[in-house]
């Protein structure tokens, strides 16, 4: 209380209402895996925590997709594909992309590497621990720990993810099946997973299965496809089909286009980066016309390499020569932009580009000097305005190359869906690939399932029941009786909840068990992440009864406090029981949840129970005959 010496009013505030439960987000996934980069700013953000909200912001800070790099396709005796592989595959970015599609909303990103690595297991465990550190995710996911050449890695990783799980208490883990989309008559992947997975701590996991079938696809063209016969020899489409002057034309644009990329890369040949070529002046040349010199003598040699790439046999395609000469001719962009540099250059008197021999399809004779740099006879005047035209002269020559590696790109594209619509063989091998390329574990869509929920239901509400979205099929088709064992697993509990098709309902959801199948107490994923809400929720907001005096005055506000946020959540229907005392209780003081030397300690103990409702899963329909009465 003030000490008042001064008369006067004096305003005092009391505070009679208890201090509220604050709470704690119960939806926001941490992907832990390898991304196209990991930049923001500058900074490389390797196994850093970043929190993104839409599919935009990861692909501004990480990438997209991975290109699957040479894709091999096997062929059987008729020429059928019997199986897909890809050179290059990672999850992260597609589970992310089902997990937005799915109602997700924020999340974290672990970046532990990038396309160009290979699949690590160690790489992936220092992502996982790099979570640890961030308070904010509730839900943890490896997308492509899947992928590891070793099931035994895969397990270890699912391993330290539950282990994180029971050590901050306020997380799940959302595990996918190793080999998911084998169907178990082919191989028991979910004994496998059963028996690498362990026993402990597996109320924190909860896993799916089968695979996904998803409407996502990749990106590829015919130039990555390696045709392989039943024997492993390497074919070529076009001995095996009847007519393939089609595929011939394709193949010949692809050689084309490999060569213009090539030139726009490096234009002078001499692997110097083109930016560099130009900008990068000496020293004793800055401020004096040898600096013009510089600039004019690179753009007069990247125009003639242009030329001699139109000119000089390499291109053999029609159409891309075609659009090559129409890039070039007198009419186009680069005509106007070697004109402005020959002003330049008379302008400034350098002698560099002879208007009478160079380049004589453009007229460069009838060229005027750049009025630009007319009567300046200020040396560093007459660089400074110069350089200032060369330079937009430069960056107009760097977007001619890209238009001219942009349409070829669009040619051969073009070309691609010629052969793919006339061609029955090459439409099904691209088909069979986008098939495979679709194929996903159902982390990513199960956590936009649980967020979608969340916000629509609740947190206590299962997340089953519940159809996918951008998903073709199950992988694998699973019927009643498959589902007993996967539901209830007779040997150590350790549930794994289906995901099936049903007639006229499309994709559900159909399991809403956590991997401690066979505890009572947490046996649903919904009420174990209804506490991790609740304990979550409660710790944060009690931090202000930290070195309070601990007497009743404190105990009744911290009691107040729960009370009134367990009282809500009973409204919402979280609760279970016709009224909060059936629901909910708070226990706290001397006598109760102290004893005196609790007190001595400093110890307050709170002790809380609730009545968590919980999913029906069972609904058994009894009918029986009744008699005639009347």
């Amino acid at each position: 209380m003030a000490d008042y010496k001064t008369p006067g009013v004096y305003v005092e505030e009391i505070s009679t209402l208890p201090p509220s439960v604050g709470q704690v987000p119960t939806a926001v996934p941490a992907f832990i895996g390898y991304t196209g980069r990991a930049l923001k700013h500058g900074k490389n953000l390797k196994n850093v925590p970043v929190h993104i909200t839409s599919l935009l912001e990861y692909q501004e800070v990480f990438g997209g997709a991975c290109h699957p790099g040479k894709i091999e396709v096997k062929l059987d005796d008729n020429n059928h594909v019997e199986s897909v592989g890809f050179e290059k595959r990672f999850f992260l970015y597609d589970n992310v992309r089902m997990f937005f599609a799915n109602g997700g909303g924020e999340c974290y990103i672990v970046s532990v590497g990038s396309y160009e690595d290979e699949l690590n297991a160690d790489a992936i465990a220092e992502g996982i621990a790099a979570c640890k550190k961030e308070d904010h995710p509730t839900m943890l996911l490896i997308p492509d720990a899947v992928l590891l050449e070793k099931s035994a890695d895969c397990y270890s990783l699912q391993q330290q993810l539950l282990m994180q799980c029971n050590e901050l208490q306020d997380r799940v883990a959302i595990l996918d099946i190793y080999d998911g989309y084998i169907d178990r008559s082919d191989k028991d992947v979910v004994l496998d997973f059963r028996n690498g997975i362990g026993i402990n701590f597996l109320k924190y996991g909860a896993a799916y299965y089968p695979w996904l079938q998803t409407t996502l696809s990749t990106s590829f063209g015919f130039e990555d496809i390696v045709l392989k016969g039943s024997d492993d020899s390497e074919l070529e489409l076009s001995t095996i089909v009847s007519d393939p002057s089609a595929i011939n034309r394709l193949k010949e644009v692809i050689k084309d286009l490999e060569a213009i990329k090539g030139f726009v890369k490096d234009p002078m040949g001499d692997e110097t980066s083109l930016k560099d070529k130009f900008f990068k002046v000496e020293e004793d040349k800055l401020n004096k016309k040898d600096e013009l010199v510089h600039y004019l003598t690179v753009l007069k040699d990247l125009v003639t390499k242009i030329f001699e790439l139109r000119d000089g046999g390499t291109i053999q395609n029609n159409v891309l020569a075609n659009e090559l000469n129409v890039k070039t001719n007198p009419s186009s962009n680069l005509a106007n932009v070697i004109k402005g540099v020959t002003a330049v250059d008379l302008g400034a008197g350098t002698g560099i580009i002879n208007p009478e021999a160079d380049f004589a399809e453009y007229e460069l004779a009838t060229v005027k000097p750049s009025p630009a740099l007319e009567g300046i006879e200020d040396e560093g005047t007459l660089v400074l305005k110069g350089k200032a035209i060369l330079k937009k002269s430069f960056e107009d020559l760097v977007d001619i190359l890209v238009s001219i590696k942009t349409d070829a790109e669009k040619i051969k594209d073009h070309d691609d869906k010629v052969v793919y619509d006339t061609n029955v063989m090459y439409k099904s091998i691209v088909n069979e690939v986008q098939k495979e390329a679709s194929k996903l574990p159902p982390g990513g869509a199960m956590a936009g399932i649980y967020a979608m929920v969340d916000n629509n239901r609740g947190v206590w509400k299962a997340p089953a029941n519940v159809s996918m979205n951008s998903v073709v099929k199950p992988w694998v088709k699973i019927d009643n009786q498959q589902q007993e064992d996967l539901n209830v697993d007779v040997n150590a509990g350790k549930s794994i909840n289906a995901i099936r098709g049903f007639k006229g309902k499309g994709t559900l959801v159909w399991g809403a068990r956590t991997l401690a199948g066979n505890d009572n107490e947490w046996r649903y994923v919904s009420v174990r992440r209804f506490f991790n809400m609740v304990e979550k929720s409660v710790k944060l907001s009690t931090n202000w009864a930290v070195f309070e005096p601990n007497d009743a005055n404190t105990w009744i506000r911290v009691k107040a406090m729960i009370e009134n946020y367990l009282t809500n959540l009973w409204k919402a229907g979280a609760l279970a029981g016709s009224t909060p005392d059936q629901s909910f209780f708070v226990h706290i003081g001397l006598g109760s949840t102290m004893s005196p030397v609790d007190i001595l300690e400093g110890r307050m103990n709170v002790e809380i129970g609730m009545a968590v409702v919980r999913p029906a899963e069972f609904i058994v329909l009894k009918f029986s005959h009744k008699l005639q009465e009347s």
